[in-house]
């Protein structure tokens, strides 16, 4: 069994398919090409918060996001 990375990096894509995500493990890569890993708690219209691995919230709007990984098992 090997492990699938699903990338997105187009914005409308983004902001469309993030919902499916909660409560899993991201990475999302900003406009300024820093990374942010951990899990994805809520997304809305407007913005991300995801929980790093210091256990702090940490949102983000769609407007700085450039893209996002996502590891699955196939």
């Amino acid at each position: 069994m090997g492990t699938r990375q699903l990338r997105l990096n187009d914005a409308a894509l983004i902001q469309k398919r993030m919902h499916e995500f909660v409560g899993k493990t991201i990475n999302v890569v900003l406009t300024d090409q820093t990374t942010m890993v951990g899990v994805l708690m809520k997304a809305d219209d407007s913005k991300i918060i995801l929980k790093n691995m210091r256990m702090k919230d940490v949102s983000c709007t769609f407007d700085k996001i450039a893209e996002v990984y996502f590891d699955t098992n196939a």
